[in-house]
């Protein structure tokens, strides 16, 4: 069972093996790193210890100026552990961790955990404006007796995984290829509330959600995806955008016709994996233009779960 401490923890673990990093989205990279520090922990029946940050350095500092994140942080918590860590550290970022410098930090880590030995990536950098490269870092760790260990990147078809290329991949739409690299179906998770009762009211109701305000958005549009309810498992049409037919100027809105239900679900929390990209958003002129679009939607939703996307 993997435990969650907020900060340094009180007593260092047992013989621990360590990575860094802010780990955004736990993509098969990610995974493979975590696993090389789960088999050197083991060889020394220590832990695999995940040290990790919240908020994301990149919010804090100001360079994003709109969402961004693959993963919630309850979700990358979730997926850390599937992944095999031990103990999962998350350090709160703020303005004198952003100050710390690479010695400073690294003399924190050493008292705090006294690891046995750090396994980063081969680009892995940290301290104040990302000073400290591996050969600092190693050098540093080896003076304290610590081995230190990299990391190559992991690639899928010679082309490294990365959460800058899973992002791009969704602002294309291209969810499957996104699924690939995370190793799992791209989501999104939220408290369902009442909306204007517009697809009610042309037959097709939508469950209405806004996912975490950090979290990417992809690409507007329509998209298959596989809802989660409790213990339900479903069918859904989601669109993505601003609903162009009855909106000008909106924010952007998630709305999801889940196939085959019409429970009243307000205040609920919804999860749905995006599986397929279906059109892109389009205004339409008629009405009966778009509730025929939907009901081809809604046919080629149920063709990709009984086929695969």
């Amino acid at each position: 069972m993997t435990e969650f401490i907020t900060g340094w923890p009180d007593h260092p673990p047992r013989n621990a093996w360590l990575t860094i990093g802010n780990f955004d989205g736990v993509h098969l990279g990610h995974r493979a790193l975590i696993q090389g520090v789960k088999a050197r922990a083991v060889e020394q029946q220590g832990q695999a210890v995940v040290l990790t940050f919240w908020p994301h350095p990149r919010v804090l500092l100001g360079q994003v100026s709109e969402p961004f994140l693959l993963t919630t942080q309850e979700e990358k918590q979730h997926q850390l552990q599937k992944a095999g860590a031990d103990l999962v550290l998350t350090l709160p970022f703020d303005q004198n961790l952003a100050d710390m410098s690479a010695e400073g930090f690294l003399e924190q880590m050493i008292t705090s955990l006294k690891p046995a030995g750090l396994l980063v990536g081969t680009n892995f950098r940290l301290g104040k404006q990302r000073q400290a490269d591996f050969g600092f870092i190693q050098n540093f760790c080896q003076s304290r007796g610590i081995s230190c260990e990299s990391f190559p990147p992991f690639e899928l078809n010679g082309e490294v995984v990365s959460s800058n290329r899973i992002r791009a991949c969704l602002m294309e739409g291209q969810v499957a290829e996104a699924a690939r690299l995370l190793g799992r179906p791209f989501s999104l998770q939220g408290e369902i509330k009442p909306g204007k009762q517009v697809g009610r009211k042309l037959g097709f109701p939508t469950a209405n959600f806004f996912p975490d305000e950090l979290q990417l958005l992809p690409r507007f549009g329509v998209y298959a995806a596989r809802v989660f309810l409790e213990d339900r498992v479903l069918m859904g049409v989601t669109n993505i955008g601003v609903r162009p037919t009855f909106e000008s100027g909106a924010m952007p809105n998630m709305e999801t016709l889940i196939l085959d239900f019409d429970d009243k679900i307000y205040y609920e929390t919804m999860r749905i994996e995006l599986l397929s990209f279906l059109r892109p958003e389009r205004r339409f002129e008629q009405v009966e233009d778009l509730i025929a679009q939907i009901a081809d939607d809604e046919a080629q939703t149920r063709r990709i779960f009984q086929n695969g996307p």
